[in-house]
């Protein structure tokens, strides 16, 4: 299967129609204890390059815009309530409730979404949440901003991909420096004169 995807890149711009697809108020499950997905996707060795189609389209930016940002607000939240779970899971209530959600509190732009904490030192975990109503295997973007905030803080930054929102809600972690993890493939360029 997985090398069906890295054969067929092309049919995974379908899923990626669906931000145009408005988000339910709460995803279906609340069972806190089985969202964590212990198992990483699998790393493709090698990756097809996608022949371009030059398709013209008509996509509705605004809408699209709307969708993805309340996508996102609303997978930061499940981060967020998800974190506070855990650690009052671990007995550390103190520390669940010193948890923060850094893009709603301050704004976008820290490199990280979530700041909360370890169990076992303590120590401030910076974590961004990318969330999909996809699957597990969905692409996903990431700021160079949020890329070398991985790398400068890989010991205490984590990635937390939340996919099938829509349904069952699931996520899996990716701790330290993304690239370790995925192939990054340049989408924008800064184009400039100097």
């Amino acid at each position: 299967m997985l090398s069906h995807i890295a054969a067929n890149l092309q049919e995974l711009d379908v899923f990626s129609n669906a931000a145009d697809t408005p988000v339910e108020a709460q995803p279906h499950i609340l069972n806190w204890a089985n969202v964590l997905d212990p198992d990483l996707p699998e790393r493709i060795s090698s990756v097809k390059e996608i022949q371009r189609d030059y398709l013209a389209r008509k996509p509705n930016y605004t809408e699209r815009e709307r969708n993805n940002r309340s996508l996102g607000e609303r997978g930061e939240q499940f981060v967020l309530d998800f974190e506070r779970f855990r650690l009052e899971q671990a007995g550390r209530p103190d520390l669940a409730q010193d948890v923060k959600w850094v893009s709603k509190e301050k704004g976008d732009g820290a490199g990280f979404d979530i700041q909360s904490f370890t169990v076992e030192s303590e120590e401030e975990l910076f974590i961004e949440v990318k969330t999909t109503n996809c699957g597990k295997y969905q692409p996903f973007y990431i700021t160079d901003n949020e890329l070398a905030y991985s790398l400068q803080w890989n010991q205490q930054y984590c990635l937390y991909r939340v996919y099938d929102f829509k349904n069952e809600a699931r996520l899996f972690r990716l701790q330290g420096a993304v690239e370790q993890y995925v192939h990054l493939q340049a989408k924008n360029y800064k184009a400039s004169f100097n």
